[in-house]
């Protein structure tokens, strides 16, 4: 059995004034409704979720009429934005559960019918409609989602799981659901803290926002033609088939080609484009797994309709036994109706196998991708050497953080010379001489007079940091971090602890000249 109960949404400013002032003056008034039980009003309820959409939807029909045409009728004014909370219970006795809680976002009134109808959304759609404008600097996903609960004032679980996934990207524009996918494909791809690639996603249970993990068993159900199911449907596709994918970097320049080649054979080529992301420190994304994710096969889909169960939503997994349809299937969407005491439901499904097939992905790696920061650059010719070490090494790292250097890999001492140019004629200097390999520099330096050995209590702010037997130079930030090229992730960064990239021997004293 169901209770449905019904709040008025909060009272403006004004409004609490108007009523103040009623109140005030002994007038009739009518105190704002509160958790008030409306199951008798409806005739029918409908409730559903669909993986395409954010928010769970509740559709329900009241009887109504008005004064005027009948005076024993109590007619009810349900408002825009009022609260709305379904409770399902098995029977009189037992502890209501409650499956809904959101705000009336459509009423329509059938005056031939005599009835209102309401359409009421949970607090995942404030999330499908809003946008944001967020920089996520290596924080994880869980942060990430509590961060755009926050940005928006949305409730989050007190008990939310924590994914671990570090990301570091910009939201630029996009609705907060935009950025959850975003975020659960980041997830995905993340061969550290997810190796076995589980899907997440985000709902509303309780009015706070969590995350569950994407095909969780119900348990203790099994949906069977013998007991629950009344009909079922097949169906086979490859409309939304992709198999072969491109990875660009930011030039445009494919880099990487993956392809499933019996798929190719089998239906004909139908390709997509996959911009790799620059790699950033501490951040753990494989594009590699990014673009693969990217590749789609033949999509079956089974729907039933059975008797209803509230616990198959969307998200979820069942077990099923009937005549075309056994094993384990994901819910894509569900439909619950609720007329006269009974409970249908109309699941959309998606067979997962014991053992997925494993695709035989052909990987062809063209070239190294380069990447470009997202900065605009001020001058991309290099400094003179004539600004403050502090303002110098920002200047630098602003013109050259986030790209990849001529010598990709093995740029290192390119990107001291770059960065530095701007507060150390020395480095300057390098860098207009066009010195690309760390045992020149070193040996420039010991020329210049500014090389000495390694020592932490005579590391400034701007030195340069000499590795090993001249193999590695970065440049010391300060505080304990470096500016540098990446020779890992083929990019310049920004990393917090020098002492991560091996043995320091030497310094080169470019915050002196």
């Amino acid at each position: 059995m169901l209770i449905c109960k019904y709040t008025d949404p909060p009272l403006t400013q004004k409004e609490q004034e108007e009523l103040q002032q009623k109140k005030n003056n002994k007038e009739s008034y009518s105190e704002p409704i509160s958790d008030f039980d409306i199951t008798n009003f409806v005739t029918k309820f409908t409730w559903n979720g669909d993986s395409e959409q954010a928010a769970r939807k509740l559709e329900f029909e009241i009887i109504h009429n008005t004064i005027n045409k009948d005076s024993t009728f109590t007619a009810l004014d349900l408002k825009i934005g009022g609260f709305i909370y379904l409770f399902y219970s098995e029977n009189e006795t037992s502890k209501p559960v409650e499956i809904f809680e959101g705000r009336i976002f459509y009423r329509k009134r059938n005056s031939n019918t005599f009835t209102f109808s309401f359409i009421c959304y949970d607090d995942m759609v404030y999330l499908a409609k809003s946008k944001v404008q967020m920089l996520f600097d290596g924080i994880t996903v869980t942060d990430a989602i509590k961060q755009i609960c926050n940005e928006i004032g949305i409730s989050i679980a007190q008990d939310i799981p924590q994914i671990n996934t570090v990301v570091s990207f910009i939201a630029d524009g996009k609705s907060c659901t935009e950025v959850f996918r975003t975020l659960f494909d980041y997830t995905k791809a993340d061969t550290t803290n997810n190796p076995n690639g589980e899907d997440y996603t985000a709902i509303c249970l309780n009015g706070d926002v969590t995350i569950i993990k994407k095909g969780e068993l119900i348990e203790n159900y099994i949906a069977t033609d013998l007991t629950d199911i009344d009909s079922s449907e097949h169906s086979e596709s490859i409309e939304s088939m992709v198999n072969r994918i491109k990875s660009v970097d930011d030039n445009g320049n494919v880099c990487q080609v993956f392809t499933n080649e019996d798929d190719v054979t089998h239906f004909g080529m139908i390709q997509d484009i996959y911009k790799m992301q620059p790699p950033k420190e501490n951040e753990t994304v494989d594009n590699i797994k990014m673009a693969k994710s990217r590749l789609k096969r033949l999509q079956d889909e089974s729907s039933i309709k059975a008797v209803g169960n509230i616990q198959c939503i969307t998200g979820y997994t069942i077990e099923v036994q009937e005549e075309q349809l056994k094993g384990k299937f994901f819910i894509k969407s569900d439909t619950h109706n609720f007329v006269n005491n009974m409970h249908t439901m109309n699941l959309t499904l998606e067979y997962l196998p014991e053992t997925p097939e494993v695709a035989n992905i052909k990987q062809q790696d063209i070239a190294t991708p380069v990447f470009k920061s997202s900065k605009r650059k001020k001058n991309t010719s290099g400094g003179n050497g004539s600004l403050k070490v502090s303002q110098g090494l920002s200047t630098g790292f602003d013109a050259w953080g986030g790209t990849s250097m001529n010598n990709g890999r093995n740029g290192c001492a390119e990107a001291v010379g770059k960065i530095g140019s701007y507060y150390s004629p020395f480095l300057a200097q390098q860098c207009t001489d066009g010195v690309v390999g760390v045992p020149s520099m070193v040996a420039n330096a010991d020329s210049a007079g500014l090389l000495e050995d390694f020592s932490a209590s005579d590391l400034q702010k701007g030195d340069v940091i000499v590795y090993g037997n001249d193999d590695h130079v970065v440049i010391y930030d300060g505080n304990g971090g470096y500016y540098g090229n990446s020779s890992s992730k083929n990019v310049v960064l920004h990393g917090k602890n020098y002492n991560s990239l091996g043995t320091p021997t030497k310094i080169i004293k470019a915050s002196k000249g």
